[in-house]
């Protein structure tokens, strides 16, 4: 009798856990109205009406947070991106209106979260369109994805777009790598805003690599990326390059670049971080400790060279 009472406490115990998520979508069923309506009319005024009135004016928290965060949320930048790019739009919109079939996965890694990591604290996740410049930003308490980036995959039509986006929705296989990645970002210190001047180049991509590296605990399962791919076969030749400018503010060569990236190869900061971080916890004795301590890092230039000595990741590359 006793063991069935504790078992229900535990069913209890998890109902309530997932009760406490918050997942919006109804900005992706927003924006495909709009679209529609754009669709029945070549009336320019009419058309950013529809975008403004059907879409931006019925905005979630978080798609008004995120206008102020990164995206322009102007009717005429939203009208000029479905202009230009009809065939990715068609393409996109049966992944976007999948958004809701994760819910449930997206609780689960939350839950994994917890268990590997007892402070974690859920954020409330909204799924928004944007414009095509930002799969996935935060603050502490929130997480906006921009699903038409995220949702994409090597089944996209996606010709009319740069290269830098094409190689990325080629290897992208769900959305929930993304959310794993963007759910680490919510735990640490500053945020998604850990480039704030304070650090360096090293302690940037620690940030941004430490999210990959723990993603990768969430889902386990490897995580997939083209300065991944790179990276692994690049590793050393890369190492050799970063430590030049680990110390320094410039980060156009390794991280956010896009398509202006060296040699067509964004975001390697990423990788260097991920490996510095997986280095990391290699060599700790105490997983759970490590883990906390990847997670709540103080990003100040001195704590990441001292977190980067004590990942022997430079001892690797010496070999």
């Amino acid at each position: 009798m006793k063991k069935l009472i504790f078992f229900i406490f535990l069913i209890a115990i998890n109902y309530s856990v997932l009760g406490q998520v918050e997942i919006y979508t109804q900005d992706i069923d927003n924006f495909w109205t709009a679209y529609d309506s754009i669709q029945k009319t070549a009336d320019r005024n009419k058309q950013t009406n529809f975008i403004k009135k059907l879409y931006l004016d019925k905005s979630s928290e978080g798609l008004k947070k995120k206008k102020k965060k990164k995206e322009p949320l102007a009717e005429d930048y939203y009208l000029n991106n479905i202009i230009a790019y009809p065939n990715f739009w068609n393409s996109i919109r049966p992944r976007t209106l999948e958004v809701k079939s994760y819910i449930k996965p997206i609780e689960k890694i939350m839950c994994r979260f917890r268990r590997l990591y007892p402070e974690f604290k859920e954020p409330k996740i909204y799924f928004t369109i944007g414009l095509l410049n930002s799969g996935g930003t935060t603050t502490k308490k929130e997480i906006f994805i921009g699903t038409e980036i995220s949702s994409a995959n090597k089944d996209t039509n996606a010709t009319e777009l740069g290269k830098w986006l094409q190689d990325v929705f080629k290897s992208q296989t769900n959305i929930l790598s993304i959310i794993a990645h963007e759910l680490v970002h919510t735990q640490q210190r500053n945020g998604d805003s850990e480039n704030d001047g304070n650090s360096n180049l090293l302690g940037y991509c620690i940030a941004e690599g430490s999210c990959d590296f723990i993603a990768e605990l969430l889902l386990k399962k490897t995580i997939k990326g083209p300065y991944m791919v790179y990276g692994k076969t690049h590793e050393k030749e890369l190492w050799d390059l970063f430590k030049k400018e680990m110390y320094g503010q410039e980060i156009k060569n390794w991280l956010y670049n896009g398509n202006n990236a060296p040699n067509g190869n964004a975001d390697l900061g990423y990788y260097v971080g991920y490996e510095i971080c997986k280095s990391y916890y290699r060599n700790s004795e105490n997983k759970e400790l490590a883990l906390k301590e990847i997670i709540e890092l103080d990003y100040t230039k001195e704590n990441v060279l001292n977190f980067l000595k004590k990942s022997k990741y430079q001892e690797k590359n010496k070999r």
